[in-house]
């Protein structure tokens, strides 16, 4: 599993045309340090570091549709639900990463640009944990059911749904009544996430399994 693992890590860093999308967003994330808004830190905070957090398996689905791999990591004595599984695991280490980077946003937005409080920041930072997570399900099953293409085209149809959703409530309900949301409502939202992975999990392993079970032909 740790091989699959670093074979996925070096599909996003280490090959380039990947590795400049992480620089890219990684840079115009890190203009928002030096902008003291209430909005752009619930934006980048609540939204966009979580929806990066689920982009794991994107580069590793193309690098191996294209090379046709899958057929090859199978004759690996690795089962096909460890292959699955590691996949999710890089992927929960993403979110922790950039969920830990969207917990020291919090804390530049709090105790250096004093935009917002110390309360209002880490429901925030839940939310953004409980989308990364609820993202990453999806997101997984979609690129396991549908392949590299489909996936894609599926990952941006989501992403652009949050982001309606995400302007259509700051419009609507206004950016206070979402840093006033109920703690209880944000640790359900975290647990509700939680849940969906394993669940995305299974499913997506049994989806692994029946494509390249003995005498099925791969039709992607």
């Amino acid at each position: 599993m740790r091989g699959i693992i670093l074979k996925d890590l070096y599909d996003n860093f280490c090959i380039p045309k990947n590795a400049a999308f992480y620089i890219f967003g990684a840079l115009a994330i890190s203009i928002g340090f030096f902008i003291p808004s209430e909005y752009y830190y619930v934006l980048i905070s609540g939204v966009i570091l979580p929806l990066f957090g689920c982009c794991a398996l994107k580069s590793p689905t193309e690098q191996e549709e294209s090379s046709s791999f899958n057929k090859l990591l199978i004759t690996f004595p690795n089962s096909k639900a460890q292959i699955v599984t590691a996949k999710y695991l890089l992927g929960l280490g993403f979110v922790i990463l950039f969920n830990f980077l969207a917990l020291l946003w919090s804390m530049v937005q709090v105790y250096t640009h004093h935009t917002i409080r110390l309360t209002e920041a880490l429901r925030i930072w839940g939310i953004g944990i409980s989308i990364s997570l609820l993202f990453l399900a999806v997101i997984y099953v979609g690129f396991f059911l549908l392949g590299k293409r489909n996936g894609t085209i599926f990952f941006i149809t989501i992403t652009c749904l949050i982001a309606v959703v995400w302007g259509a409530s700051s419009a609507l309900l206004g950016i206070q009544t979402i840093l006033s949301c109920s703690p209880g409502l944000v640790i359900c939202l975290i647990f509700s996430g939680a849940v969906m992975i394993v669940l995305s999990c299974l499913v997506s392993i049994g989806i692994y399994s029946r494509r390249y079970s003995t005498g099925t032909k791969n039709r992607y």
